[in-house]
């Protein structure tokens, strides 16, 4: 995996940003249909602050 991978795994981990990004970038009537309260991480990779890939041992 590249560095550059990294980072967005780390980035696409907030919801926050998701949903901002749908907000944002798509001009489509069903992105008000969205709920957004219902994003939530799932387990597995993540990115730590260091962007070094971590595995959840779940």
């Amino acid at each position: 995996m590249t560095d550059h991978d990294h980072s967005y795994k780390r980035l696409f981990s907030h919801p926050e940003m998701i949903r901002d990004l749908l907000i944002g970038f798509v001009r489509e009537p069903w992105i008000a249909e969205l709920d957004f309260t219902t994003l939530e991480k799932y387990p597995g990779e993540f990115i730590d602050d260091r962007l070094q890939q971590r595995r959840n041992r779940c």
